[in-house]
């Protein structure tokens, strides 16, 4: 396992995508979303807004005021936010990268977990299996079309 420098969250890079979970991908996007600049003050207010006044279960009145303390620096305000997030369960973490889209859609598309997943498409598309499931699908379905089209 590899230490990551940011908020002593560690990743080890080996989970494929069939067991990737939303808290795994929270794990490997932490130091990516720690990065200086990366969430402005606002989107990480409205983020916090969002799962506090639509899902108080994952965020409480006292913690969505601890996340916003304007006393704390950005930094460790998200700091915080996210290791309250990687130690809620998989809904929780799957509610924060739907606010994350909502507030920060640039942001979200370039996370380096849907990297991985888009990765992990292509090495399945690649794979022998993946070529000839696809190559029964279409010869199952191409007489059909080509059965609806004659006299």
């Amino acid at each position: 396992m590899t230490a990551s420098p940011v908020c002593g969250v560690q990743w080890t890079g080996s989970v494929v995508k069939s067991e990737q979970t939303y808290c795994d991908r929270l794990v490997q996007d932490t130091p990516f979303l720690m990065g200086h600049g990366r969430l402005s003050e606002q989107q990480v207010d409205r983020i916090i807004l969002q799962l506090n006044r639509y899902y108080p279960q994952i965020l409480s009145n006292k913690d969505a005021e601890k996340f916003r303390n304007p006393k704390a620096s950005l930094r460790v305000r998200l700091c915080d936010l996210l290791g309250h997030l990687q130690r809620s369960n998989e809904r929780d973490c799957q509610e924060f990268y739907r606010a994350l889209y909502i507030h920060a859609q640039p942001l979200h598309s370039r996370l380096p977990s849907r990297h991985t997943l888009q990765n992990s498409d292509c090495t399945e598309l690649d794979s022998g299996t993946a070529s000839q499931e696809l190559s029964d699908r279409a010869s199952g379905l191409l007489p059909a079309f080509q059965g609806a089209g004659s006299p």
